[in-house]
């Protein structure tokens, strides 16, 4: 029998919604944003009191092996222990339907922020008023889209690194440093000019995000084949890098214009 996304987050919201540890739980992703197909994955998070992530993930390691063969439990090294994520995969489910799980505690604060709208949680159970929104920061959100233009300008300042692998006639090596000296901080620029609320999601979601036309070019810039085809594109990108630069500059300028005016009149 198959089990589908309905059961597996039912079993899991009766199962640890029980425990007083437990403060909340809520869904990100595609139930969030409303774009759930097929294919969609379960982005839940679990919420406890300090102290209790061992407990809560021993409470769903054994939820998820009562619901069915559990083929995938993988968890991710190296994050706090105030906020862990595990990855897992029932056999009996479809292929796509992975249950990604970050389990957090008291001292991660929950804040989302009312202008994006690609985080958006969808609550199954909150005790305490857990989740909350508010307004971005538009000081220091200009000072990230900021940095995030200098860094990319100076990673493509590099763009040479590529140039001398096609020289050399080396694919491999040319593709590597293409990727991250070239194309990578022009999609970074890009990410600030057509969705600064989401500027550090770079490739993720960019068929959504992004308008067709850019869409379009981009899976034009990273189609290369052959080093011929690297030296054509960093031609390209080039002027298209420029040109973005200067859009995001005039684009920051204008937003802090804005935000000094409305110091100036409250």
């Amino acid at each position: 029998m198959t089990i589908n996304r309905e059961t597996i987050l039912n079993a899991i919201v009766s199962d640890l919604g029980i425990e007083n540890y437990i403060l909340a739980i809520w869904l990100e992703g595609s139930d969030g944003t409303k774009t759930l197909d097929e294919y969609s994955d379960i982005d839940l998070v679990c919420y406890t009191k300090e102290g209790c992530i061992d407990a809560a993930f021993t409470r769903l390691d054994a939820c998820m092996h009562r619901l069915g063969k559990v083929d995938i439990a993988y968890e991710e090294t190296g994050r706090p222990t105030n906020n862990r994520y595990k990855v897992y995969h029932l056999q009996e489910s479809s292929d796509s339907l992975l249950v990604d799980v970050t389990i957090q505690s008291e001292s991660v604060p929950v804040l989302f922020i009312n202008e994006d709208k690609t985080v958006v949680p969808v609550i199954l159970i909150d005790k305490t008023g857990i989740v909350k929104y508010q307004n971005v920061d538009h000081t220091t959100h200009h000072s990230q889209l900021q940095s995030q233009l200098i860094r990319a300008q100076g990673i493509y300042s590099q763009r040479n690194r590529a140039v001398k692998y096609t020289k050399r006639g080396l694919f491999l090596e040319s593709l590597i440093y293409y990727h991250k000296f070239v194309v990578n901080p022009l999609v970074d620029v890009l990410r600030i000019i057509y969705t600064p609320f989401q500027a550090d999601s770079f490739l993720v979601h960019a068929s959504r995000d992004f308008p067709v036309e850019v869409v379009l070019t981009l899976e034009k810039l990273y189609g290369v084949r052959t080093v011929e085809d690297i030296v054509d594109r960093i031609e390209l990108i080039d002027k298209l890098f420029r040109n973005a630069v200067a859009e995001a500059h005039v684009m920051l300028l204008q937003s802090k214009e804005s935000e000094n005016l409305a110091d100036t009149n409250p």
